[in-house]
């Protein structure tokens, strides 16, 4: 009876323990998630602030009517966009889309200067064009270790010994930030 009751108690502790590691553990991955993101929030915020230097850049060289009216409406187009991007601040599809459209609006924007030759021969906006392109390969890099962590942080509380705890603390699945 006796080695009944302590080997209760030993499972007892046992899985206490156990469960107070699995939560440690996926505090620390979520906690790295929210970090990452963040992170990764601040690029793009960073981003959407180069926009409008970029777009009175290009107000400012735009010459002829035709090319000029192609301008403004890939102009407002931006606008909206980047104004939607700004409101959207949690990952998921939504944000993905937002950004995703952005950075083919941010592309129209740039290809500007092929037809405007003034434009493209003016160093702000070419300096404005080089922190853009370095900007876009900063975040497609955090978002690759970011989509990352995600899938381990996922994986990880599917294991069935993390089930439980990541019930109780309702852990949910992450959502991840693809990007192009």
């Amino acid at each position: 009876m006796e080695h009944t009751l302590f080997i209760g108690i030993g499972v007892v502790i046992l899985l206490l323990f156990s469960g107070s590691i699995s939560v440690i553990h996926l505090r620390t991955l979520r906690d790295d998630i929210n970090k990452r993101w963040y992170n990764l929030a601040d690029k793009l915020q960073y981003r959407q602030d180069l926009i409008p230097n970029l777009i009175e850049t290009i107000r400012l060289h735009s010459n002829t009517s035709d090319q000029r009216q192609e301008d403004k409406s890939i102009i407002q187009k931006t606008i909206a966009i980047r104004h939607k991007a700004g409101v959207t601040s949690k990952p998921g599809s939504n944000k993905m889309i937002i950004e995703h459209d952005l950075s083919k609006h941010i592309k129209k924007l740039l290809d500007i200067s092929l037809h405007n030759k003034p434009l493209g021969r003016n160093t702000n906006f070419l300096e404005l064009k080089k922190q853009l392109k370095d900007i876009e390969y900063t975040i497609e890099e955090m978002a690759q270790e970011y989509n990352a962590k995600v899938r381990n942080h996922n994986r990880t509380k599917k294991k069935f010994y993390n089930a439980i705890p990541a019930f109780i603390m309702r852990y949910s699945t992450k959502k991840i930030f693809e990007f192009e």
